[in-house]
């Protein structure tokens, strides 16, 4: 994809819903030092939350445990050079205590034009504005200029996650 063709490419966005709550155990320890975002991944997390206040939406909590889910999901498809969505089994493993996701993938340039690329998509922007949901979990994965981008949305009060999370 060259800089001046299309300025994001985003996949249809995927919403899952668990028919029973998973129940695997929270984070475990990984290592030292603590979880942190990225310049990019706290951006993303500003526009969704700007776009969500101009539709009386309340704001989402930029969740950790969710974000490493996200991050993991981001390599993936960096490594793969392609986009793809994290699967219902994949969730079940990854991400515990959940009832509904959603999920937008994508690969771009900037925040601008990635967050743009997902409001200007139906299913992209659904995810942004559901009201039920509470958590978001936000990656941006760079090489070579170009951003691979995991936005995880949840429903329920502290998700969790089974993946090695840093102790502080």
């Amino acid at each position: 994809m060259s800089r001046t063709g299309v300025a994001a490419v985003v996949s249809a966005a995927a919403v899952l819903t668990a028919i029973a709550v998973p129940t695997a155990s929270s984070a475990r320890a990984g290592s030292a030092g603590c979880y942190s975002f990225s310049r990019a991944e706290r951006a993303f997390a500003a526009r969704i939350d700007r776009a969500r206040a101009a539709h009386g939406l309340r704001r989402l909590h930029l969740d950790k445990q969710l974000s490493r889910a996200a991050r993991k999901h981001s390599w993936e498809m960096r490594r793969a050079r392609t986009l793809f969505h994290t699967t219902p089994a994949q969730a079940r493993r990854r991400i515990t205590r959940w009832r509904s996701l959603g999920e937008n993938v994508g690969r771009g340039y900037s925040t601008a034009s990635l967050h743009r690329a997902f409001m200007a998509s139906a299913p992209h922007r659904h995810n942004v504005l559901t009201r039920g949901f509470r958590h978001v979990g936000v990656s941006v994965v760079k090489q070579n200029g170009v951003m691979w981008v995991t936005i995880i949305f949840e429903s329920r009060r502290d998700p969790g996650t089974t993946l090695p999370m840093p102790a502080c």
